[in-house]
């Protein structure tokens, strides 16, 4: 249980972390007149259920990556992962590549084709298949390779697995089983 409980606190600490990355709206005001305008958001909308990949270091301030689960990660069971690459300034390319670790078999979605000319708050959508072949916490990499001001920058960030055994999985609730009537 201790473990469990530690592998829960690191990932949480890793989740805090990158929440810091992303760039904080400019509020729309006219100085001159006092009066401000109605707030105007240029950040990407993402879906509800995406949270933020861990970047290395402090860049999701330029671009980031974000993903959602669409299932509980069991072991031999097909795992399809969403995934959102936003970009918070104009690039010329941007191009993603994942890697897993052995224990993840990465059955499709290694590679997000380079996109050229992508706007500032642009999301570029992407789609992994993963199918984990083992019990225990993993990390899927994304390499995201940028070409803009700065020339040809990668960025590495990473996604959490918490990655259940087939017989601890959460299983639904069994229908109670009905008694004969007494005859």
């Amino acid at each position: 249980m201790n473990a469990r409980a530690l592998v829960v606190a690191v990932l949480a600490c890793c989740a805090v972390a990158a929440c810091d990355d992303a760039p904080q709206p400019k509020p729309d005001a006219d100085a001159t007149s006092g009066a401000t305008a109605k707030p105007r958001s240029n950040l990407a909308v993402l879906p509800a259920n995406m949270v933020a990949a861990v970047s290395a270091g402090k860049t999701a301030s330029k671009i980031s990556v974000h993903f959602a689960l669409e299932a509980l990660p069991t072991v031999g069971k097909s795992l399809p992962v969403s995934i959102a690459v936003v970009s918070h300034q104009p690039f010329t390319s941007v191009h993603a590549t994942f890697e897993s670790p052995e224990t993840i078999a990465m059955v499709t979605g290694q590679n997000l084709d380079a996109v050229k000319d992508v706007k500032a708050e642009a999301v570029l959508s992407h789609k992994l298949l993963l199918q984990p072949r083992q019990e225990g916490v993993f990390l899927v990499t994304a390499a995201v390779e940028t070409e803009g001001d700065e020339g040809t920058v990668t960025r590495i960030y990473s996604i959490p697995l918490i990655v259940h055994g087939a017989d601890t999985a959460p299983k639904a609730a069994a229908p109670a089983a009905q008694s004969a009537p007494a005859g």
